[in-house]
């Protein structure tokens, strides 16, 4: 990472270099998935070898970015929405201290994905707090995976635990999200879903 830095690595000429911060989103993109790991690792051995492709396509991956050179709007939408709901520093000199913590607590990423300075000059102001209760609403299931990067099984745990009447199922993997991973919770969400019943306040998948 440290040599990707002080010599990026050029793929053509009509795209930007391979630099420290492309393949520490490409590793982030392996991070949504176990199923990518190997894809992962040969884009790291490619990269020692002076070809930076591999890398680039999973950084690519990671912004949605189409054959015809075209994006996504999630990640956009994902500035928005994180801009009004956890701002997070609201100053520059904020936002700079933030990155010393950051990469304590963070080392291998880095202090690329800490927070950035979009936040500190958006335009529209925070809306107020709404606490979500799911008051009346009856039991909701909250899907949550033991090895998920982008949103840890904890975070589940306590979003289960704030609804009036919230039932997780925890799954045993490597990904971000759990549905799909194993016929146990496709079942258990799908029955749920169809009847409407639920017997259990945790299950284990």
């Amino acid at each position: 990472m440290v040599s990707l830095d002080k010599n990026p690595l050029v793929v053509t000429s009509d795209r930007s270099p391979v630099n420290q911060g492309v393949a520490l989103t490409a590793v982030a993109q392996a991070m949504y998935s176990s199923t990518l790991w190997p894809t992962l690792e040969t884009a790291l051995g490619e990269a020692r070898k002076g070809i930076g492709s591999f890398l680039l396509s999973m950084y690519d991956e990671y912004y949605q970015r189409s054959y015809d050179g075209k994006y996504g709007n999630e990640l956009e939408a994902f500035n928005a929405i994180m801009c009004l709901d956890d701002p997070g520093p609201k100053s520059v000199e904020g936002v700079n201290d933030y990155y010393e913590d950051f990469e304590k607590v963070a080392p291998r990423l880095g202090a690329s994905f800490a927070t950035g300075y979009v936040c500190t000059f958006w335009p529209t102001k925070t809306d107020s707090r709404v606490t979500i209760t799911g008051k009346n609403a009856g039991p909701i299931v909250v899907i949550g995976t033991t090895g998920d990067a982008a949103t840890p099984l904890q975070s589940s745990r306590n979003m289960a635990k704030a609804l009036e009447d919230g039932r997780i199922i925890v799954v045993t993997d490597n990904r971000h999200t759990g549905y799909g991973s194993n016929q146990c919770v496709v079942d258990a969400a799908n029955d749920y879903l169809i009847t409407t019943e639920i017997s259990w306040s945790e299950k284990s998948c």
